[in-house]
């Protein structure tokens, strides 16, 4: 069984539709606010585009996605970014969606996602989750994460576009996920696996992300030179952990110790690439270059790629 969760007026191909609207081609008018009509382990693939950020407990409804859905079925999400301005006063949005929500719908600390798609986060582990009293616990692990960037950042690469998005508003617009249905043990080569194959996503994921790759902005508008200093503050305290041997500061402590700064930490490929997309892939980061020099001793300072507003490449 394939299910659309609050498919709106366009169905995907091949799924149970249902929403709580009768539009034309809804199989199943329902509030997807409760418990859903599908036995336990009955559906191989899900998709919500869209839906989620209208459901009043999200917890419960990610709960019954989980209960129906098999071992290793595929969840597909779409939802707005939580970081931007007219999303965050939207008085219909109920939830909020960005890169670090997934760390919450998994108790385990298996890593899939590079270190450059956190900077802003002091716990080391992966996992945010915290058990719900008597609620079973859920395991959605992400295999593939994708941003959506408004068109005037068409002129950065990826590294300014990851540091710009965490660091500011009105970046990016739209998030997708990926996620597996963990149910029974499974190992890390086979999330890998899972997360280099094709996946389904909505069709008009595929206009969008045409659309962007497609841009030739000359000009950046944005100033980058500030953003030297994320890098940095982010390279001492990986490194203060690892030099030190000190343990990660817990995801609830208010008072983290601040590490000592470290001027060391590998230069940065300026060298801008083809834009196929924006998607985070299981250990396959377009910015893994970054990650590795954090455990590496280098010898230049951290830059960016500067340029002036009103200057071409």
């Amino acid at each position: 069984m394939r299910i659309d969760l609050g498919c709106g007026r366009q169905k995907f191909p091949g799924c149970i539709g249902i929403d709580l609207i009768p539009y034309d081609g809804v199989d199943l008018v329902h509030n997807i606010n409760d418990p859903l009509p599908f036995n336990d382990n009955s559906a191989e693939f899900l998709i919500a585009s869209h839906s989620l950020q209208y459901v009043h407990d999200l917890n419960n409804v990610l709960r019954e996605i989980y209960r129906v859905c098999k071992h290793k079925a595929i969840v597909c999400i779409v939802a707005p970014y939580a970081h931007v301005t007219a999303n965050m006063v939207n008085p219909l949005y109920k939830q909020q969606f960005n890169e670090h929500s997934p760390r919450y719908w998994t108790q385990d600390n298996h890593k899939l996602i590079g270190d450059e798609e956190h900077f802003f986060s002091w716990p080391s582990t992966w996992s945010l989750a915290e058990p719900i009293p008597g609620a079973a616990p859920i395991d959605l692990r992400l295999i593939r994460m994708e941003f959506f960037y408004f068109p005037e950042y068409g002129a950065y690469d990826d590294l300014e576009l990851v540091l710009l998005r965490q660091s500011q508003l009105n970046v990016a617009y739209q998030i997708m996920y990926h996620f597996l249905v963990i149910k029974e043990p499974v190992s890390s080569p086979d999330l890998e696996m899972w997360g280099s194959c094709e996946l389904e996503e909505p069709l008009y994921i595929k206009e969008q992300r045409a659309s962007f790759r497609n841009l030739r902005y000359g000009d950046q508008w944005v100033q980058t030179e500030h953003l030297s200093a994320i890098l940095d503050a982010d390279h001492s305290r990986h490194s203060h952990h690892v030099l030190e041997g000190s343990t990660a500061p817990s995801a609830h402590d208010p008072h983290p110790a601040v590490p000592e700064p470290s001027p060391n930490i590998a230069p940065l490929d300026k060298k801008r690439p083809h834009r196929s997309g924006r998607s985070t892939k299981a250990n396959q980061s377009r910015l893994s270059r970054y990650s590795r020099s954090k455990n590496g001793s280098a010898k230049n300072k951290s830059r960016i790629n500067k340029k002036k507003p009103g200057k071409r490449n």
